[in-house]
C-alpha cells in the first residue's frame, strides 16, 4: 500500500516535503508532509479522530486493549492542515529584533563614549564627591543597561531551549529527530554554555554566557582622569572597545538565531509550556506503552536504554494506514504500531516485590524508596548556602562597622590607583570588577535553585492526598514563563514561595550590580589614595544580602513534597512520569484545537475553581506505577497519591 502524494513547490524546506520514495507497510519510514505555511491553506474544521484512543498499556485486558490488537499502523500524513509553525512569542521577529536593536543601541553608546572621551580628554568635571548624580550616571546606570540585555538574553536560550526538541521531532531526517526526546527542555544553569540543537542556538547560548562577564566590565567602563588641573570622567578605552566586541558578537548571534527560527517548521500548534499542553500529544499516541512500566518510572539513570525504541518518534499529523479520516496531531511512530512484543533494553533490572493483591499503601510505601531532587534543592546545599550566606553577611557587618576597620574610613588598595594611558587605574577596575563578578555569580546559582523549584512545584501539588486543580498542576507553567511573568501567575494560584523566588530571581541581578558600583579610589584630606565606598549603596546592597539570605531559608522547610521519582528535564522524563492509560485516554485531551479549548474542557473557564478538573500524581491499582492521574470527584472515598516520609 503506497500513500498519495502532493506535488510540493521545489523551494519548499525539507521539514514539510514527502519523503522521495514509496512506503511499504512492513517498513518505517519519516515523513512529515503539510503544507509550507507560506502557501494558502484551506479553512476547515479540527481534524476527525478516530473513535476511541490508542490505550498506553497493551497488556490490559480491557476495552482499549482489545481495540490496539485490530489498530491498524499508523503513519505520517500528506496533506494540508494547519501549518506547525507555533513559536513562543520572544523568538518572533518583531521581539528579537527589538533585541537586536538593544544590542545595536549599546554599540552605538559604546563607540560614542569611547572616541568622544579619548578625543576631548573626558567627559565633564567630576563634582569632588562620589555622592552625587554623576556617580550613578557612570557608574551604576551602565551596568543596570547591560542587566536588561543578559535578562533578555536569558529569556531566549530558555525559549530557544524548549522549542528546540519538538523542532527536531517534526523534522523529515531521522538524523534530525535522533534523540530529540532526551534532550533537555531547559539550560542546567546559565554559568555555562548549553551545547545541544542547531548551531546557531550554540553560538546564541555562547554569547549570552559571554554577556554574564558585561555587568562586571560596564562597572570598570569609567573612571576619572586628571587633565587641566581637575579630575573629569572617563571612559576607559580598553573596557569600552571589549564590551563592543562582545555586544557585535550577540548582534551576529542575535541575527543568526533570528534567520534559524524565521519560516520554521516547529512541529507545535500551540505553545508546550506544562504537563497539561503536552498531553494532548499523547491521546491518540501509538508509543505510550513504552512509558508504562515500573522500571522505566524509577530508573531515570537508564532511561535512554529503556526507552531504546523512542530515539526517532515523530511530531507531526496522523492517520492509519489504509484508512480515510481519523487524522490527529501528536507524537508517534512509523513501523511498530505501538505494539511492543520485544524487549526494549538489555538491561535486568530488579522489580519491585509487591504482591497483586497489595493495597495502595504497600505500593506508596515501595515507591517512596525512589525519589529525586534537584541538587540546588537538596539539604546539604540549601543548609551549606544558609551558613555561609550567614557567616558572609556576619563578617561585612564586623568589619565594616567597628571601629578599628570602619567602611567609611576607606583602605588601602596594595595596587596602583592613577589612572594610566586609556584611563586604566588597577585599583579602579580590581576593586569593581572582582565584587561584581562575585555577585554575578551568586545571582546565576539562585537562578537555578529558582528554576528548580518552578519545575518541581506543580509535582509536589499533584502529590498531595487530595489531588489539585488544574490550574495549579498540569496546567501550571512556571518553567515558562519569563520574569515577573512566573511571580504573577504563582500569586494567583497561592504558590507564595515560588512568587517569592521567582520574583527575587530577576531583582537579584541588582547584587552585581551594586557591588561593581561600590568602591572608588579617592584622595583623602590627608594626600592618601584609599578606596572608599558609596555608603548609601553599601546599603541597598547589604539588604540584597539579608534578602538573599531570607529567600534560601525560605527553601529550608517543606521540600519533601518536591521529590518525585526521576528528573522531568526532557520530554522522556516528562512522559514517562505522566503517560499512564487513563490519563492520556482522558477525553479532554482527545482533538484539542488549541490552548483556549484545552483549558475549557478543564473546566478553566468557569468562574467557581472548584469545578476545574482535578489531577494527581500516584499509584492506582490497575497500573502499579506513579503518574499524573484525573481524579475522579465523589467516587473514591480516599484520594491517592505517593506521600513523601
Amino acid at each position: 500500500m503506497t500513500m498519495r502524494r502532493t506535488t510540493h513547490n521545489q523551494d519548499e524546506p525539507i521539514e514539510t516535503q514527502a519523503p522521495r520514495y514509496e512506503m511499504p507497510d512492513t517498513s518505517a519510514h519519516p515523513a512529515p508532509n503539510a503544507r509550507h505555511h507560506n502557501e494558502p491553506v484551506a479553512h476547515h474544521n479540527a481534524p476527525a479522530v478516530p473513535q476511541s484512543p490508542t490505550p498506553s498499556d497493551h497488556s490490559e485486558p480491557d476495552q482499549f486493549a482489545q481495540r490496539e490488537k485490530a489498530r491498524p499502523r499508523s503513519i505520517p500524513i500528506d496533506r494540508a492542515h494547519p501549518p506547525l509553525v507555533f513559536k513562543p512569542a520572544i523568538l518572533r521577529p518583531v521581539f528579537m529584533c527589538i533585541f537586536a536593536l538593544l544590542c545595536l543601541l549599546m554599540i552605538a553608546a559604546l563607540i560614542f563614549c569611547a572616541v568622544y572621551s579619548q578625543k576631548d580628554g573626558g567627559f565633564t568635571p567630576y563634582p569632588g564627591s562620589i555622592y552625587s548624580g554623576q556617580y550613578f550616571l557612570f557608574r551604576i546606570l551602565p551596568q543596570i543597561f547591560a542587566g536588561i540585555i543578559l535578562i533578555y538574553a536569558q529569556s531566549i536560550v530558555t525559549a530557544s531551549m524548549r522549542t528546540i526538541p519538538f523542532t527536531a521531532m517534526a523534522d523529515a531526517e531521522p538524523r534530525e529527530r535522533y534523540l530529540a526526546l532526551f534532550r533537555r527542555l531547559r539550560p542546567l544553569t546559565f554559568l555555562i554554555p548549553s551545547f545541544t540543537g542547531p548551531w546557531q542556538f550554540q553560538f546564541f547560548s555562547v554569547c549570552t554566557w559571554l554577556a554574564n562577564f558585561t555587568i562586571p566590565l560596564m562597572s570598570t567602563a569609567f573612571s576619572c582622569i586628571f587633565k587641566d588641573q581637575g579630575w573629569v570622567w572617563a571612559a576607559v578605552q580598553g573596557i569600552a572597545w571589549t564590551l563592543v566586541a562582545l555586544y557585535i558578537l550577540m548582534l551576529a548571534a542575535t541575527i543568526a538565531l533570528t534567520m534559524f527560527w524565521r519560516n520554521r517548521w516547529t512541529g507545535l500548534l500551540w505553545d508546550i509550556r506544562s504537563v497539561g499542553h503536552l498531553l494532548p500529544l499523547l491521546s491518540q499516541s501509538n508509543t505510550t506503552s513504552s512509558y508504562n512500566s515500573p522500571e522505566v518510572i524509577q530508573r531515570s539513570s537508564v532511561l535512554q536504554d529503556q526507552l531504546r525504541q523512542r530515539v526517532l518518534d515523530r511530531l507531526g499529523y496522523w492517520q492509519m494506514d489504509g484508512q480515510q479520516g481519523g487524522v490527529w496531531y501528536g507524537i508517534g511512530s512509523v513501523g511498530d504500531g505501538g505494539h511492543t512484543d520485544y524487549k526494549t533494553y538489555d538491561l535486568v533490572l530488579k522489580k519491585p516485590e509487591i504482591s497483586p493483591t497489595s493495597s495502595l499503601d504497600d505500593l506508596e510505601a515501595e515507591v517512596r524508596h525512589y525519589r529525586y531532587t534537584p541538587i540546588a534543592l537538596r539539604t546539604s546545599v540549601i543548609l551549606g548556602s544558609v551558613i555561609f550566606m550567614t557567616l558572609l553577611i556576619l563578617a561585612i557587618v564586623l568589619v565594616s562597622f567597628l571601629p578599628q576597620t570602619r567602611l567609611d574610613q576607606g583602605y588601602f588598595p596594595q595596587v596602583p590607583a592613577r589612572p594610566g594611558g586609556g584611563a586604566f587605574s588597577a585599583a579602579n577596575f580590581l576593586y569593581a570588577f572582582i565584587p561584581s563578578l562575585l555577585g554575578m555569580i551568586m545571582f546565576l546559582l539562585f537562578q537555578s535553585l529558582d528554576d528548580a523549584l518552578r519545575i518541581h512545584q506543580p509535582w509536589a501539588d499533584m502529590s498531595k492526598s487530595s489531588g489539585e486543580i488544574a490550574s495549579k498542576s498540569i496546567l501550571a507553567d512556571y518553567a515558562a514563563c519569563y520574569p515577573f511573568q512566573c511571580t504573577w501567575k504563582a500569586l494567583r494560584n497561592g504558590h507564595w514561595r515560588v512568587a517569592v523566588t521567582s520574583f527575587m530571581a530577576t531583582i537579584f541581578i541588582f547584587i552585581p550590580i551594586l557591588a561593581g558600583g561600590l568602591f572608588m579610589a579617592l584622595t583623602n584630606f590627608r594626600g592618601q589614595v584609599k578606596m572608599f565606598p558609596n555608603m548609601p549603596v553599601f546599603g541597598v546592597l547589604l539588604a540584597f544580602l539579608f534578602l538573599y539570605l531570607g529567600c534560601l531559608s525560605l527553601m529550608l522547610p517543606g521540600r519533601q513534597a518536591l521529590r518525585i521519582p526521576h528528573p522531568a528535564d526532557t520530554l522522556a522524563e516528562i512522559i514517562s512520569l505522566s503517560a499512564a492509560r487513563e490519563t492520556v485516554s482522558d477525553p479532554a485531551f482527545l482533538a484539542v484545537r488549541d490552548t483556549a479549548d484545552l483549558k475549557s474542557r478543564l473546566g478553566l473557564d468557569r468562574s467557581d475553581p472548584r469545578e476545574q478538573s482535578m489531577w494527581y500524581f500516584g499509584v492506582s491499582r490497575d497500573e502499579r506505577y506513579e503518574s499524573v492521574r484525573p481524579m475522579k470527584r465523589f467516587t473514591e472515598k480516599r484520594m491517592r497519591s505517593h506521600r513523601s516520609t
